[in-house]
């Protein structure tokens, strides 16, 4: 939408902005905690779910920590094509939780190693071609994946870390999670800011204060623990013998790095849209340098034999709300925290000691706070039927994944009890079915330059006449089209004069409008954003009257606009009323 939002007020530092050290550090230290955590348990539940030793779980810790810390501080940095610039708290690559275990039951850490590098290739080609599946990974399927992300994750963790030792009293192993959901909750519900930021860490300390005279923190642990350790198990190696396990699971792999990539693109837009006061076009630029780091991230994990982890969280925007902090600083910061405490494992024991319960009460939170930044995404702008079916439908198949699965036997039945892969690929199959089964687009195909704009007049023109607009809606529609014109005219660079830039046009009826679509390859020349100039107009001074009528028109005329910068692509599309 184009309209401008009511302001963060919450989001006190921007990705770009300075933000002083200690600040930045004591932000950077309320995500560590929760982050390492959860990145370690859920490991620990994986290789202990297929039986592997835990020598072999003290390196998938070592490494899954060096990774995850190294992803963060490049997604932090950006160096040209790689990396957001921005805050990205990564972790656990949460839809390949069940598929890996059994890959590692039936094969070991090799077959896991190949799987993971094989199917990673396919998540490299997709990064290509973000801008050509646009309409496949919209923000519907996006916010459809990140709901079911939140209400999936937490029931996983519950069931299978919050297990009362033999002889236990449930209701007093409980006792030091339900206090410090309570305090969290409490905190939550508070409408002074200055408690916000410290959600977080006070879930935790009355958590514990409970859980310390129960005898549930497990002090002796931390005395055991080496100050520095590296793990004694082996690089586990590629097992390239590619056995027919191998072949039987690879297709599996391949499918879940598909949803496990369109959560991807999901989290790392409602990242980008958060980390600003204002609302703000999402520049994909900034999604595809933020892929291309999860996808080595997510090779190396590979390469290494441990599991696939480095994944963007879009927990990150519930951090952004409790620390009020969006600067890129932080996420240098705990990226290196994330790598320190990889060897310091008396750090992580003390970690690693806090009781199940209290670490979930502070998930739930975290989570739940993410499932209403899932439905934000969804239901932004007008709700329409198909908006609607498709993620009505998604959510209610994915919540019933579980029981699904018990249809099937073997590794069908792994891949059918995923809520992500079962919702999120319900949501994409319904937004290829809405896009094969529309009226086919006309489209034109010019030159980006003054001459061509009689051309585009005369191709909306024909289009208006053959649906039988009426004279006002086709002088509407013939006005948006000439002003996203005359926009990307101001906003183009100056460049080689024997250039040009190429145009497709492409429009279609949509009910009693009409989507009208302009694809530029602008390899980067177009520097401006025609949905920010909107949002912001009246308040950017910078603004030329010329660039200032332009907008204008389109605001008036043009029911909604956006405009998504791809690496060498700029994409305006325009919904225009009858």
């Amino acid at each position: 939408m184009f309209r401008k939002s009511q302001g963060r007020h919450e989001i006190q530092y921007e990705p770009d902005e300075k933000c002083p050290p200690l600040l930045s550090i004591s932000a950077a230290l309320q995500i560590f905690i929760p982050n390492t955590i959860g990145l370690v348990m859920l490991a620990a539940l994986v290789v202990r779910a297929s039986g592997e030793s835990e020598a072999y779980l003290s390196w998938v810790t070592f490494t899954a920590l060096a990774v995850t810390g190294a992803s963060m501080i490049l997604q932090a940095i950006r160096l040209r094509h790689w990396g957001s610039g921005r805050l990205i708290v990564a972790n656990f690559n949460v839809p390949f939780l069940a598929i890996c275990a059994l890959a590692l039951h039936v094969g070991g850490p090799g077959m896991l190693a190949s799987l993971v590098v094989v199917s990673t290739l396919i998540q490299s080609a997709l990064t290509l071609r973000l801008a050509t599946l646009r309409r496949i990974f919209t923000q519907t399927v996006s916010g459809v994946v990140v709901m079911l992300v939140a209400v999936s994750a937490v029931p996983f963790i519950i069931s299978r870390a919050v297990i009362p030792p033999e002889g236990q009293s449930v209701v007093v192993f409980l006792a030091p999670g339900m206090a410090a959901l309570a305090a969290g909750v409490l905190m939550s519900l508070q409408d002074a800011q200055v408690w916000r930021m410290w959600i977080l860490p006070i879930t935790v300390a009355v958590g514990l204060v409970v859980a310390v005279p129960l005898g549930f923190y497990d002090t002796g642990a931390i005395t055991d623990a080496p100050w520095l350790r590296l793990p004694d198990y082996g690089w586990p190696g590629l097992d390239l013998t590619l056995s027919a396990d191998f072949w039987t699971l690879l297709p599996v792999f391949v499918f879940v790095h598909l949803t496990a990539f369109m959560k991807a693109v999901g989290d790392l837009s409602v990242i980008y849209r958060a980390s600003y006061r204002s609302q703000t076009a999402v520049d994909f630029r900034t999604v595809q340098g933020g892929l291309n780091v999860y996808g080595v991230g997510t090779l190396l994990s590979g390469l290494l034999g441990t599991l696939p982890v480095a994944a963007p969280w879009a927990t990150t925007v519930v951090y952004y709300g409790f620390t009020g902090v969006a600067a890129k600083s932080v996420g240098i910061f705990l990226g290196a925290l994330t790598i320190l405490v990889a060897s310091f494992s008396k750090l992580l024991a003390v970690l690693v000691a806090i009781p199940s319960p209290v670490v979930s009460a502070v998930y739930i939170i975290i989570f739940g706070m993410l499932f209403v930044e899932g439905a934000k995404t969804v239901f932004t702008g007008q709700v329409d039927q198909k908006k609607a079916t498709i993620t009505g439908v998604s959510m209610v198949l994915g919540l019933s994944a579980g029981i699904l699965s018990g249809f099937f036997e073997g590794i069908t039945s792994h891949v059918v009890g995923n809520s992500i892969v079962v919702g999120g690929m319900a949501a994409i199959v319904m937004t290829v079915f809405t896009e094969l089964s529309g009226i086919r687009a006309r489209k034109l195909r010019v030159d980006l330059s003054q001459s061509s704009l009689p051309a585009v007049d005369d191709f909306l023109c024909q289009f208006a006449d053959g649906h039988n607009w009426t004279e006002e809606g086709r002088d509407r529609l013939r006005l948006v089209g000439e002003e996203v014109m005359l926009s990307l005219f101001n906003e183009e660079t100056d460049g080689p004069v024997e250039q040009k830039r190429r145009l497709v046009a492409t429009i279609r009826p949509d009910g009693g409008s009409a989507e009208l679509e302009i694809v530029v390859a602008s390899d980067d020349a177009i520097q401006g954003n025609i949905e920010n100039r909107m949002a912001y107009l009246g308040h950017d001074q910078a603004m030329e009257d010329e660039q200032q009528l332009s907008v204008r028109i389109l605001r008036h005329y043009a029911s909604s606009v956006h405009h998504r910068k791809y690496y060498g692509v700029d994409i305006i599309s325009c919904r225009v009323d009858k």
